[in-house]
């Protein structure tokens, strides 16, 4: 682990039989989300499984965005799986899906970023798995995002 850091916690997951890097756990995020048209294009998520939602999500700055729908997605981490609801929005951040507060609750996680690490129960119930931040893919997010263009003037890709 990098000492000392700021970094929130990245790790990486199965998400429909894929493997999904650059997924960010947001405690403070009330949904899942993924992030853009292209991951889920990469997953093979069906359009007809695409649920209508009548909500936008309001987004950092207050800035409303309209979902494209809502999908039930299955979600492999831990050696456990669960079905989660994803909101699908297309914004072309630098991660591909954001873990909200709620799967977080469903694992019965406890988020330490300090530490870069989830941990949570394991299938049986009885067991405790650690499921540990991958600070490189991190600062892969982070250098994108802040790269700066040939007029000096930052991206946000």
């Amino acid at each position: 682990m990098q000492h000392p850091h700021e970094d929130p916690l990245v790790i990486s997951l199965l998400a429909a039989n894929y493997l999904v890097r650059r997924v960010l756990f947001d405690p403070g995020s009330s949904a899942n989300i993924i992030i853009t048209k292209w991951t889920f294009d990469q997953l093979k998520l069906a359009l007809d499984q695409v649920r209508p939602t009548g909500n936008p999500l309001v987004v950092f700055g207050g800035r409303k965005v309209e979902p494209i729908g809502v999908i039930t997605v299955s979600v492999t981490v831990a050696k456990r799986t669960l079905k989660e609801n994803f909101v699908i929005v297309d914004i072309h951040p630098t991660y591909n899906l954001l873990i909200g507060r709620g799967w977080i609750y469903r694992m019965e996680g406890v988020l330490s970023t300090l530490h870069q690490v989830m941990r949570c129960v394991g299938p049986n119930g009885r067991e405790i798995i650690d499921i540990w931040g991958d600070q490189v893919a991190m600062k892969e997010c982070y250098h994108t995002t802040i790269r700066p263009d040939n007029k000096g003037k930052k991206l946000l890709k």
